[in-house]
């Protein structure tokens, strides 16, 4: 104490500071992260973006509409502005009269023209990028994305759940740590960017938010990413958030750290990076500079992943709080084994609902086990088409002040990126209001339904099914699966009638009797009328069950990211495979 008075009074305050961080071994890199997040989160609470989120929804309907006439204002000047006469639209019931409702295919030769560089085609200018969709079954399209849009859903969006995780979890963001994999962007002919979503995880921006993370280089595998990324986290002791885009991401970072712990932690009391990996000498020498030998906590890992994978995760990590990752939808499966296994014990918090085309809500109740999403009335205009109607050809639409708590409904979006009444595809359910605005339950995606005779079986319901089914398969439990329609394969099946092929990994049996893979198409029967129906009359054949392992579904998401240009850790879990190529891989993949 005597020594810290004198150091004072002969530097001054601010140079002891910076002699006693020198002291604890902190560079001037770590310094001007820890400074800048104490910024970031003091202007977090000052801004107080969820303080602005409760006023929009207290006044939602009105905030929909003035939203809605800004937007078309911003767009009335371009090619497809002017074809749709935006200048005419008054209000929300001229918007309606004046503009269909719309699909992709609507929009497929303005998005050409823009990629080409043609300016004021949907958006005034230019679009920043070009961004692939998202969806779950390897299909996907390229939306128009413009830099304030980005800006917005990071506002709107990322922003409100750090102040939910900041409230929740005091001191947690303190110490957070992201996996991802770096995006693979191109550009078109005219430059624009390509791919993934700018800023669409905020990370060039929430850059010292995070511990720090290894380099990364344009020929590194995706082994070798997950490798180094998981490396670095073990390494610190004292992260308090974990976080991914997706829940799938995060299950596959445990899958791996499963298989590979005892390299890493021997890279831990070496200091030194598993020669195995084949990275360029410069990145090598980088990570290795890191590094450094830790005895210590190289033995704390050992003993702790001797002890098995149930709850490792608090016990590598004894300060975690919160996991953060997206658990609805396709995602639900990996989250209820996250919650299992390697997360027993910790809180998963799924915090936003978005797409491509917007951000729709946020989850401001992390404590919940089910996700629940306050839809944002600043982020898009939304409509809302009741399921009793989505099959006719113009259905009538409803707007936030018209839905029914508990009923289901099909999500319609027009956003500031030139999509206008766009049906996403996505079914929600609202469950409630917060103030003004509708509290949604996703339910499923449209291009997800199973149908080959028109009987249409939702990703949801098939999933109930398969449960049910795999719970009474003696010492199974389902670790992954997707599904096809045989006409996706062609040929491939012979000239069988149309029917289900179920992909699935299975944990505690190697093999299933023909009595046993019968049983789901038996509880297809049995919970659809219509199905059971078809398969009376023989106009649909029986489900075919096949075994694979569980890493063929990873393969399946590389693919897949492959073939639709979107980040492999912002693909869906692809459950019901539109693609032939996907369906190909699965296939080659069966082990029984």
């Amino acid at each position: 104490m005597l020594l810290l008075l004198i150091l004072t009074l002969f530097l001054g305050t601010s140079g002891t500071i910076v002699l006693l961080f020198i002291w604890r071994g902190w560079t001037v890199e770590r310094l001007t992260a820890r400074c800048w997040r104490w910024w970031f989160l003091h202007v977090l609470s000052k801004q107080n973006q969820l303080r602005i989120l409760d006023c929009d929804a207290s006044n939602a309907h009105g905030v929909q509409e003035k939203l809605l006439l800004k937007a078309l204002r911003g767009l009335q000047d371009t090619e497809y502005g002017k074809k749709h006469h935006f200048k005419d639209v008054a209000d929300i019931s001229s918007f309606k009269r004046l503009h269909p409702l719309t699909h992709y295919s609507h929009y497929k030769d303005y998005i050409q023209q823009m990629a080409q560089g043609e300016q004021n085609i949907l958006v005034t200018g230019g679009p920043l990028a070009l961004v692939a969709t998202t969806g779950t079954s390897g299909l996907s399209s390229l939306v128009p994305v413009k830099a304030s849009s980005a800006t917005e859903r990071f506002i709107q969006g990322t922003s409100v759940c750090l102040q939910v995780i900041q409230k929740s979890f005091p001191g947690a963001l303190e110490k957070v740590t992201k996996f991802t994999f770096p995006p693979n962007q191109i550009n078109s002919h005219a430059g624009i960017p390509i791919g993934s979503y700018p800023c669409a995880t905020s990370a060039s921006f929430l850059e010292y938010l995070y511990s720090p993370s290894p380099p990364h280089h344009p020929t590194m595998s995706h082994h070798e990413v997950l490798y180094t990324q998981i490396l670095y986290a073990l390494r610190d002791r004292g992260l308090m958030v974990l976080e991914a885009n997706l829940a799938w991401h995060l299950r596959e970072v445990f899958s791996f750290m499963e298989t590979y712990w005892g390299s890493l932690v021997t890279d831990i009391e070496m200091g030194y990076l598993n020669p195995d990996l084949k990275l360029p000498q410069d990145t090598r020498r980088e990570i290795e500079d890191y590094l450094l030998p830790d005895v210590g906590r190289a033995a704390e890992l050992r003993a702790q992943f001797e002890k098995g994978f149930v709850g490792i995760a608090k016990r590598i990590w004894p300060q975690l709080q919160v996991v953060v990752a997206v658990g609805s939808g396709a995602n639900e499966l990996d989250l209820q084994i996250l919650k299992d296994t390697a997360c027993q014990g910790i809180l998963i918090y799924s915090p936003m609902y978005y797409a491509v085309e917007g951000l729709i809500g946020v989850n401001l109740w992390p404590e919940n086990i089910d996700p629940r999403y306050v839809m944002c009335p600043r982020s898009a205009f939304f409509e809302f088409i009741p399921l009793t109607t989505v099959k006719e050809e113009e259905p009538d639409t409803v707007c936030m002040k018209d839905v029914i708590i508990g009923e289901a409904y099909e999500l319609v979006i027009t956003n500031t990126d030139g999509l206008c009444r766009y049906r996403l595809g996505d079914v929600v359910r609202v469950t409630a209001l917060h103030n003004q605005s509708p509290v949604l339950e996703f339910l499923h995606r449209k291009s997800q339904t199973l149908s080959v005779r028109g009987e249409r079986i939702s990703e949801d319901e098939f999933y109930r099914a398969l449960l049910h089914t795999v719970n009474i398969w003696p010492g199974a439990t389902l670790v992954n699966y997707c599904c096809i329609e045989s006409g996706i394969l062609g040929p491939f099946l012979g000239g069988s009638d149309p029917h289900y092929e179920v992909f699935i990994a299975l944990k505690g049996v190697r093999d299933l009797s023909e009595e046993q893979r019968n049983k789901l198409d038996q509880a297809l029967q049995d919970r659809f009328p219509i199905y059971k129906s078809f398969r009376f009359k023989g106009s649909i054949g029986p489900v075919r069950v096949h075994l694979v392992s569980h890493q063929s579904f990873f393969k399946l998401h590389v693919l897949a990211s492959c073939i639709s240009g979107a980040p492999l850790d912002c693909i869906q879990p692809p459950r019901t495979l539109r693609h032939r190529r996907l369906a190909e891989c699965i296939q080659k993949q069966v082990v029984s």
